[in-house]
Protein backbone atom coordinates (compact mmCIF):
# COMPACT_ATOMS: atom_id res chain seq x y z
CA UNK A 1 0.00 0.00 0.00
CA UNK A 2 3.03 2.23 0.14
CA UNK A 3 4.38 4.06 -1.46
CA UNK A 4 1.02 3.73 -3.89
CA UNK A 5 0.70 4.23 -7.04
CA UNK A 6 3.12 5.73 -8.69
CA UNK A 7 4.18 7.40 -12.18
CA UNK A 8 5.50 4.66 -13.94
CA UNK A 9 2.16 2.42 -12.72
CA UNK A 10 -0.09 4.28 -14.95
CA UNK A 11 2.28 5.32 -17.89
CA UNK A 12 0.78 2.38 -20.16
CA UNK A 13 -2.56 3.68 -19.25
CA UNK A 14 -1.57 6.92 -20.33
CA UNK A 15 0.07 5.80 -23.48
CA UNK A 16 -3.22 4.63 -24.63
CA UNK A 17 -4.99 8.08 -24.86
CA UNK A 18 -7.14 8.25 -21.90
CA UNK A 19 -8.54 12.09 -21.64
CA UNK A 20 -9.65 10.66 -17.41
CA UNK A 21 -7.73 7.75 -15.51
CA UNK A 22 -9.77 6.94 -12.64
CA UNK A 23 -7.66 5.49 -9.72
CA UNK A 24 -9.28 3.06 -7.14
CA UNK A 25 -7.85 3.46 -3.74
CA UNK A 26 -8.78 0.25 -2.49
CA UNK A 27 -12.16 -0.93 -0.84
CA UNK A 28 -10.77 0.61 2.75
CA UNK A 29 -8.56 3.39 0.75
CA UNK A 30 -5.46 2.00 2.15
CA UNK A 31 -3.42 2.29 -0.83
CA UNK A 32 -1.88 5.60 -1.28
CA UNK A 33 -1.63 7.66 -4.71
CA UNK A 34 1.83 9.50 -4.75
CA UNK A 35 1.42 12.92 -4.97
CA UNK A 36 4.12 12.98 -8.34
CA UNK A 37 1.15 10.48 -9.89
CA UNK A 38 -1.40 13.17 -10.11
CA UNK A 39 1.08 15.65 -11.38
CA UNK A 40 2.57 13.47 -13.87
CA UNK A 41 -0.82 13.19 -15.12
CA UNK A 42 -2.13 16.53 -15.18
CA UNK A 43 0.78 17.67 -16.81
CA UNK A 44 -0.09 15.15 -19.89
CA UNK A 45 -3.46 16.99 -19.81
CA UNK A 46 -5.49 13.82 -18.57
CA UNK A 47 -8.75 14.61 -15.63
CA UNK A 48 -7.64 12.08 -12.65
CA UNK A 49 -10.21 10.94 -9.92
CA UNK A 50 -8.90 9.35 -6.69
CA UNK A 51 -11.83 6.79 -5.60
CA UNK A 52 -12.61 4.20 -2.74
CA UNK A 53 -12.97 1.68 -5.14
CA UNK A 54 -16.40 1.02 -5.12
CA UNK A 55 -16.86 4.60 -5.75
CA UNK A 56 -13.84 4.58 -8.59
CA UNK A 57 -16.01 1.53 -10.55
CA UNK A 58 -18.96 3.69 -10.80
CA UNK A 59 -16.76 6.66 -11.99
CA UNK A 60 -15.05 4.74 -14.62
CA UNK A 61 -18.59 2.88 -15.83
CA UNK A 62 -20.53 6.89 -15.90
CA UNK A 63 -17.52 8.83 -17.52
CA UNK A 64 -17.40 5.27 -20.68
CA UNK A 65 -20.91 5.50 -20.86
CA UNK A 66 -20.35 9.11 -21.31
CA UNK A 67 -18.40 8.18 -24.24
CA UNK A 68 -15.37 9.72 -22.49
CA UNK A 69 -11.99 7.88 -23.50
CA UNK A 70 -11.40 6.92 -19.11
CA UNK A 71 -8.86 4.65 -17.94
CA UNK A 72 -8.71 2.88 -15.10
CA UNK A 73 -6.24 1.84 -11.84
CA UNK A 74 -7.84 -0.32 -9.21
CA UNK A 75 -5.90 -1.29 -6.46
CA UNK A 76 -2.73 -2.11 -8.80
CA UNK A 77 -0.41 -2.54 -6.36
CA UNK A 78 -1.88 -5.74 -4.98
Amino acid sequence: HSPGVQPADVEEVVKKGVQTLVIGRGMSEALKVQPSTVEYLEKQGIDVRVLQTEQAVKEYNALAAQGIRVGGVFHSTC
